[in-house]
């Protein structure tokens, strides 16, 4: 981690102490015994570790803070200047020789430590102000000015009177030592115990005539209670806080719109919630504090509303990314990822290959593996890319991981049965070449090219409506090359023969079922098979629409479009249905495409 004063001179002098600072550091220490807290001349347990903590230059900090605010720059180093509580978190269970284990997890705290005590640590971070067990904790990390800190404790040790107290306050006040400060002002609350000042400095608040400790102070301001002077008191309104909602003004239907925004700045200085759905989803963030869904624009929009309740929205947004890792470097993530496929089988056996749009990772011979790359840049220039149009395009190459068969992709994690598979948490496409006793006349590698736009569209729609998703997928996946160009061929002669056997069976899912399945719903054993045949086919009847009327054929290839830009801008997909359908007589519209169905061919 790298400190952005590192590299700087300054000279504190403050409270009578002169110490010349050559350098600010990351001070790393296990959890165990505190050498100083049975030393404290008052005997407080909230006395702090052995390290101390400074923030450097202050005035490149204000300066940094201020450009921020501005909107005009927003640093992309994420994780500078918070400090970071390593703890033993609950894992996953497992079943070892018969018995049930937790796993142990390792869990991370980004954020401003308050204090440090023999039983917990107080820490300041996205979550508001809150308590972790020491008994938990393996390892602290602190921005810390060594020699500040140095100085802070020697004369801590001597303190007993309240002119020493008041000078360590000051001292630790202007060199930015956050703990430091609430052990003075703990020893000072001891010494003077009818101040309120200290008190309050502390977070306290009074509520019927008695002291509330800061922790409580802060479930109650998000209650809808507020601070007047020392005082807590109901507010008018009763509510806590909350931000604004997404705006309803819909962009235009054009996908060139979708221009290459900075959704960091966005997220963090505009508290732009489709922003932050974005960011997370291209980081692979499956799930956001406090929601049980996947991930969606509108949890975000809560969890904003939960960090501006907080106050410091800036602060507690920077932390939770720093936390999450947010925004991963791709780009670099995915180069090591290669070197480590290559160590990992051998370079007379594997091959890395960079072509335009990606990093493939192959066990094929080499010239099917340049035969695959190129096809799969075609496809994503020429059939992907056309779908929809997007200014913004993807910064960086995607790994692509083909194994020589069957045998070899299982063994690497592929799922028995499958021919490819798209890993949204990893942002990885993988899978094999397909057999020609299943291709039903298609490409060899054409499960290839179905999940590499489950990795393009994720980029653009994250957690996309599997009906949506999975028929453009399939209308796709069918592509012919000829002197080197790719052609999307929409008619998908498979799934064509199946949905006309579930329609002679009379086992087809009703349409307005069908558009608003969930993710669970869609695999099941029972209805996948049926679910997408029945999505190619009523994205090919859309896309392909033809009627004698220009207006009503236009209406009914405009949906798809239309429901586009619904989830674009984050819509639930189920209101997206409503919305886009509104004018409908879906029973009209589902007669048209199974009258359809026998009809459509390529």
């Amino acid at each position: 981690m790298r400190h952005p004063d590192s590299l700087h001179r300054r000279r504190f002098i403050s409270a009578g102490f002169s110490v010349l600072v050559t350098f600010t550091a990351v001070v790393t220490f296990t959890a165990g015994p505190d050498r100083y807290l049975e030393s404290s001349p008052s005997g407080d347990a909230g006395s702090d570790d052995s390290k101390s903590r400074s923030r450097g230059s202050s005035k490149a900090n204000a300066a940094s803070r201020k450009s921020d605010q501005r909107g005009s720059t927003v640093g992309r180093e994420i994780d500078v200047g918070f400090d970071t509580v390593h703890a033993k978190g609950r894992g996953a269970a497992r079943i070892v020789d018969g018995k049930v284990q937790i796993e142990e997890s390792s869990e991370l705290y980004k954020g401003r430590i308050l204090e440090i005590t023999k039983t917990s640590i107080l820490m300041d971070s996205w979550r508001g102000k809150h308590e972790i067990p020491r008994s938990s904790v393996t390892k602290i990390d602190r921005i810390v000015d060594e020699s500040a800190a140095a100085v802070f404790e020697k004369f801590r040790q001597k303190a007993k009177s309240r002119t020493s107290w008041v000078k360590l306050l000051d001292f630790a006040k202007k060199n930015e030592l956050v703990p430091e400060q609430r052990v003075c002002l703990r020893a000072l609350a001891r010494i003077e115990p009818r101040s309120e000042e200290h008190r309050i400095a502390l977070g306290q608040r009074m509520l019927d005539g008695k002291w509330i400790d800061e922790l409580e102070v802060q479930k109650l301001l998000q209650m809808g209670y507020e601070v007047t002077g020392k005082k807590l008191r109901k507010s008018e309104s009763g509510d806590a806080k909350t931000g604004g909602g997404a705006s309803s003004k819909r962009p235009r239907k054009n996908p060139k719109d979708i221009k290459a925004v900075d959704h960091l700045e966005r997220a963090i200085v505009k508290a732009d919630a489709h922003s932050l759905w974005m960011l997370l989803a291209r980081s692979a963030v499956l799930s956001i504090p406090g929601s049980k869904e996947r991930l969606n624009m509108a949890a975000c929009r809560k969890f904003i509303d939960r960090l501006e309740s907080l106050g410091d929205y800036e602060f507690r947004i920077r932390a939770y990314l720093a936390e999450e890792g947010v925004p991963r470097d791709w780009a670099q993530i995915n180069i090591e990822k290669a070197k480590a496929f290559v160590e990992k089988h051998g370079e007379e056996d594997s091959i890395h290959l960079e072509t335009h749009h990606y990093h493939i990772l192959s066990t094929m011979d080499e010239q099917a593996t340049k035969e695959f790359g190129a096809k799969m840049d075609l496809v994503t220039r020429q059939v992907y890319q056309t779908v929809f149009e997007f200014e913004e395009q993807i910064p960086f190459k995607y790994i692509v991981r083909i194994y020589r068969n069957e045998r070899e992709y299982n063994r690497n994690g592929g799922p028995r049965g499958a021919g490819a598979h798209y890993e949204p948490h990893s942002k990885e496409l993988v899978g094999y070449p397909s057999g020609a006793r299943d291709s039903y006349g298609m490409d060899t590698y054409k499960s290839m090219f179905h999940e590499g736009w489950h990795q393009y569209f994720d980029f653009y729609i994250p957690n996309a409506p599997r009906w949506f998703d999975e028929g453009f997928a399939e209308i796709v996946s069918p592509v012919t090359f000829k002197a080197g160009k790719a052609k999307m061929n929409p008619f998908n002669p498979m799934r064509s023969q199946h949905v006309k056997v579930f329609a002679q069976r009379g086992r087809l899912v009703p349409l307005d079922q069908l558009i608003r399945m969930s993710h669970r719903e869609f695999y099941r054993r029972d209805v996948v098979g049926i679910a997408y045949a029945q999505a190619w086919s009523f994205i090919y009847f859309l896309t392909n629409f033809k009627h004698r009327n220009p207006a009503t054929q236009r209406k009914v290839r405009g949906f798809y479009k239309a429901y586009f830009w619904e989830l674009h801008r984050g819509t639930d997909p189920v209101k997206a249905c409503d919305i886009v359908f509104k004018d409908v007589k879906f029973h009209t519209l589902e007669k048209a495409w199974r009258d359809a169905i026998p009809n459509q061919r390529g």
